[in-house]
C-alpha cells in the first residue's frame, strides 16, 4: 500500500500569482495544448465518486534527467479552468499547489516528500477561460530555491526523472465543478504518463492510477482519456552526487512499506533492530556525528490513531568476523517520545549533537576487504511502550539504497527464538518487478530492507589514545610515591597475571622496573 509522507522539506508562503521574474531557469516541462475537459477531484465525479473536500490530485511530471537526479525549481504554474457566465459565475475559490517527490516500488508510483506549497485566491469569474496559478522563485538565491529528488527507477533508463505537481481546491466553493484543473494533451517539453494520483488522507488515502474515462478511436481501439493536467515548470536538473554539507550517509527514497518487530514471527515489539550504515572511510577512521535522522512511519487515522510511542535510538559499533557483520559496543543512546498521530505520515526523528567536542565518536569497521574504502557502523532502534502500544501502527519506514554513502541489503535483529540470542539478517522477500537478462533468465529485484536513516558529521582518523604511561600504576595521571610504594610491595617474581609493576614484562619486578619508574617520574604526558 502507499501512504502520504507529510514531512515538509520547504514550505512556501502563500502569494499572489506573479509574472515571470528575472533569473528564470529554462523550461523543463511544458504542457501541450488544452483539451475541452476539466477536472475537479472535490466535485462529484464518475472518476472519483462523491468527491472529497480534502483530496489533492497529482499530475506526474517527468523531466529529462541527463544523468542528474535533482530538479532545482525556479517557476511552477498550473492551469485552472473557470467556466462562468454573467448569469452563473464560476464562484471564488482558493487553489493550493503542491510540489512533491515521487517514489516507485516496482509496481505503483507513490507520493513522496512535500517540497513546496503555495496558494492563490481566485475571484468569481463571469467568463470562461483558463487562469494560470503560478509561483516564481526567480529573484531568490538559487541555493534557496526548492529542490526535488527525481524518481528515476521507473524511467531513468529512458532519460527521465519524475515528480508530482498537486492541486487542491479549498474553501466553501471547492466542490463546484465550474472550477477545475485543465486537462491537456501530451506535453510539448518533458514527458508524462497517462495517469494521475489522488490523495485523500481523511478517507481512502493514496491512489496512484486514475484516468478520465475512455474514448473509442477511429480505429475502434478503446483508450484511456488523457489524464495530464496543464503544468509548466522552469528549473535546472542538477547532479545529486555531491553530498549535502556534512552528510555521510542518506538522502534516501522511501518505499511504500514500513516495518515493526511485532510483524515478525518472534512478535517482540521492544526488540532492538539494526540498520547497517556505511560511509566512505579509511582504516582507523571514525564518525563524529552532528545529526542522525530516523524515519518512523505513523499509520494513523482519526478513527484509529497511531498510539503515542517511545523510540530509543543507539549508535553501535560494527564487528566483522570474516563472514558476517554483527553489532559491537553501544556508543550512545537517546529516547524520543512521539505523540499520538491521527494522520498517515513519516516523522523524521532528528538526534542532534551540537558540540563536536562532546559528540560521541563511533569507530568505523573497515575489516571487510571486500568493501575497500568503506567503514561500517549500526544505527539501532527499538519501540518502547506496553503491548498495545507496540502493536499499533508505528514502525520503521523502509527505503531504497541511499544516494549518499553505501549500504548493505539487509538489517538485523536479535532473535532469541532458538533459546539464545542470535543476530539474524532480515529481508522482505522479492519485488513483483522482474526483467529478462541477456541470457534469457528472469531476474527478480530484491525488496529493499533498509530503514530510513541519515547521518551527518565528520569522518576522519579516530583521535589517538593518550600517550602510554605504564609506570602510573594507580592511573591518577602522575608517577609518584604511591606508585613507588605499590612497586616495592610487589617486589620479586610476579605471582599473578597481569602484573602491572613488571614494566618490562620479564616476569620479575626488580631494579630494571624501578629504573623505568624513576625515569617516568612526575606528571604523565597528555
Amino acid at each position: 500500500m502507499s501512504f502520504l509522507k507529510s514531512t515538509i522539506a520547504l514550505a512556501v508562503a502563500a502569494c499572489c500569482a506573479s509574472a515571470a521574474q528575472a533569473q528564470l531557469d529554462p523550461p523543463v516541462f511544458t504542457s501541450g495544448a488544452e483539451t475541452s475537459s476539466r477536472f475537479n477531484v472535490n466535485a462529484t465525479s464518475t472518476t472519483y465518486p462523491a468527491g472529497r473536500p480534502d483530496a489533492t490530485a497529482y499530475a506526474p511530471v517527468y523531466v529529462t534527467a541527463n544523468g542528474g537526479s535533482q530538479l532545482r525549481v525556479n517557476q511552477l504554474g498550473v492551469g485552472i479552468r473557470r467556466v462562468g457566465t454573467t448569469a452563473a459565475p464560476a464562484p471564488a475559490v482558493t487553489v493550493e499547489v503542491t510540489l512533491a517527490e515521487m517514489t516507485f516500488d516496482g509496481i505503483n508510483y507513490g507520493l513522496g516528500n512535500t517540497v513546496a506549497t503555495f496558494t492563490q485566491n481566485l475571484a468569481a469569474s463571469t467568463t470562461s477561460f483558463t487562469q494560470t496559478v503560478q509561483r516564481s522563485w526567480g529573484d531568490a538565491n538559487p541555493a534557496l530555491r526548492p529542490v526535488v529528488n527525481l524518481e528515476t527507477l521507473s524511467n531513468g533508463a529512458n532519460g527521465y526523472g519524475g515528480l508530482w505537481v498537486g492541486v487542491r481546491f479549498t474553501g466553501a466553493n471547492s466542490g463546484n465543478s465550474a472550477n477545475g484543473w485543465r486537462v491537456a494533451i501530451e506535453p510539448a517539453l518533458g514527458r508524462s504518463v497517462n495517469t494521475f494520483g489522488i490523495n485523500d488522507p481523511a478517507n481512502t488515502g493514496w491512489g496512484p492510477n486514475f484516468f478520465l474515462g475512455t474514448t473509442t478511436g477511429t480505429d475502434s481501439v478503446v483508450r484511456d482519456n488523457m489524464a495530464r493536467f496543464v503544468v509548466n515548470v522552469n528549473g535546472l536538473v542538477t547532479n545529486a552526487g555531491t553530498a549535502p554539507a556534512g552528510m555521510v550517509y542518506g538522502r534516501l527514497f522511501e518505499t511504500t512499506t514500513y516495518w515493526k518487530p511485532t510483524d515478525n514471527a518472534d512478535g517482540v515489539g521492544s526488540r532492538w533492530f539494526y540498520n547497517s550504515v556505511f560511509a566512505t572511510a579509511n582504516v582507523g577512521d571514525a564518525l563524529t556525528p552532528s545529526k542522525v535522522t530516523f524515519g518512523l512511519y505513523r499509520g494513523g487515522s482519526i478513527a484509529v490513531p497511531a498510539p503515542a510511542v517511545g523510540v530509543e535510538l543507539a549508535l553501535v559499533k560494527m564487528n566483522w568476523d570474516g563472514t558476517a557483520y554483527t553489532p559491537g559496543d553501544v556508543v550512545a543512546t537517546q529516547v524520543f517520545n512521539m505523540p499520538e498521530s491521527t494522520t498517515a505520515k513519516t516523522d523524521r526523528i532528528d538526534w542532534t549533537f551540537a558540540n563536536p567536542a562532546t559528540a560521541p565518536v563511533v569507530a568505523l569497521n573497515t575489516d571487510n576487504t571486500g568493501n575497500p574504502g568503506i567503514g561500517g557502523m549500526y544505527v539501532a532502534a527499538r519501540l518502547l511502550g506496553d503491548s498495545s502500544t507496540l502493536a499499533g501502527n508505528n514502525g520503521a519506514r523502509l527505503v531504497y539504497l541511499p544516494g549518499i554513502g553505501a549500504s548493505f541489503n539487509s538489517f538485523g535483529m536479535y532473535d532469541s527464538t532458538s533459546g539464545s540470542p542470535v543476530f539474524a539478517n532480515y529481508t522482505f522477500g522479492q519485488y513483483n518487478w522482474t526483467f529478462t537478462n541477456t541470457a534469457g533468465a528472469t531476474v527478480y529485484y530484491v525488496k529493499p530492507s533498509r530503514f530510513l536513516v541519515e547521518a551527518s558529521g565528520v569522518v576522519g582518523p579516530a583521535a589517538p589514545p593518550p600517550p602510554a604511561c605504564p609506570a602510573d600504576l594507580n592511573q591518577d595521571g602522575f608517577v609518584n610515591g604511591a606508585d613507588l610504594g605499590s612497586m616495592l610491595g610487589s617486589w620479586g617474581s610476579c605471582a599473578a597475571t597481569p602484573c602491572p609493576a613488571d614494566l618490562n614484562s620479564d616476569g620479575v619486578i626488580n631494579g630494571a622496573d624501578l629504573g623505568g619508574m624513576l625515569g617516568s617520574w612526575g606528571a604523565c604526558p597528555q
